[in-house]
Order: structure tokens, then sequence, then C-alpha cells
């Protein structure tokens, strides 16, 4: 299976647009594009979810931890059921994968 990211349309999700590129049975993939102050606020999902900064700069917020900066090359891990957060410091790319995949974000 192939999903070219210029066949999938742009959504938007806890203000921040992104595009939901592979999915499985198991997994899913995703690219996430932040702007610059954009903030996505303390939530939980079923799902882990592992992260991979591309590009940009953001700070990332787990239970009551500040996690601290993460950036281009960074990756990181969000277990199920945890509260997290997110915070774009610039302009950022992230491919984020959720197992099992994100009900809400599969393309229809």
């Amino acid at each position: 299976m192939i999903v070219r990211q210029s066949e999938v349309d742009l959504k938007k999700a806890l203000g921040v647009t992104f595009k939901t590129l592979a999915t499985g049975t198991n997994i899913m993939c995703t690219v996430m594009f932040y702007e610059k102050g954009n903030v996505v606020p303390f939530h939980k999902h079923l799902s882990e979810q592992v992260g991979y900064v591309v590009d940009g700069k953001l700070r990332l917020k787990i239970e009551n931890e500040d996690l601290g900066i993460i950036q281009s090359g960074d990756s990181y891990l969000v277990r199920g059921n945890m509260l997290h957060s997110l915070e774009a410091l610039e302009k950022s790319v992230v491919v984020d994968m959720f197992s099992p995949p994100r009900e809400e974000y599969k393309n229809k």
C-alpha cells in the first residue's frame, strides 16, 4: 500500500494542521505542521505515540514534567493515556506514529 501525501487532505485538530498518511491495523503515520506559537493543550488518548521532529523546535510536556526542547532529529515517546502537551517555538514539522491508530484521524 502506498499513500501519497499529495492525495490526502489537510486536517486540523487541537489547533494543528496535519495529514494522515499510511494506516494499518495496528499503526498510523501522520505528519504534523506546526506554526510558531501553536500550543497543543494537555490531552491524552489511548494510543501510544512516537514522534520524530523533521524540522523545527518545540517544547514537550508529559504529565507534570517539562521534558524541555526537542528539535530537528530528536524523537520522543508518549505512552497511551498519558497527559501531554506541545508548544511550537518555531515553525515545525513532526512525523507522529500512533498505535493503535486514532479513529478520529483516519482518512475517510
